[in-house]
């Protein structure tokens, strides 16, 4: 991560099928976007103070974005939850 977090702390807000949800980033790293490849964090905030967080906290490989998916696709970023 680009700054110091603790993953345990930081809450990301996921882009889901069924609406948003929230998850630490400790446990969307553990387990990812399960059998729905297109879900991903879109925002993030301290647990501890509410405060909104960049979303760099989110390490490049797990936003499961559009960029991250183009790397893994390229094989220049290897996909975390295999």
């Amino acid at each position: 991560m680009n700054e110091e977090h603790d993953p345990h702390d930081v809450l990301v807000t996921l882009d889901h099928p069924f609406g948003e949800l929230e998850v630490t980033l400790a446990r969307w790293m553990a387990v990812g976007p399960g059998p729905r490849p297109l879900v991903r964090p879109i925002a993030a905030r301290s647990r501890s103070t509410g405060e909104e967080l960049p979303m760099t906290v989110v390490p490049l490989a797990y936003r499961n974005d559009a960029n991250a998916r183009a790397l893994f696709a390229a094989g220049k970023l290897k996909w975390p939850w295999a």
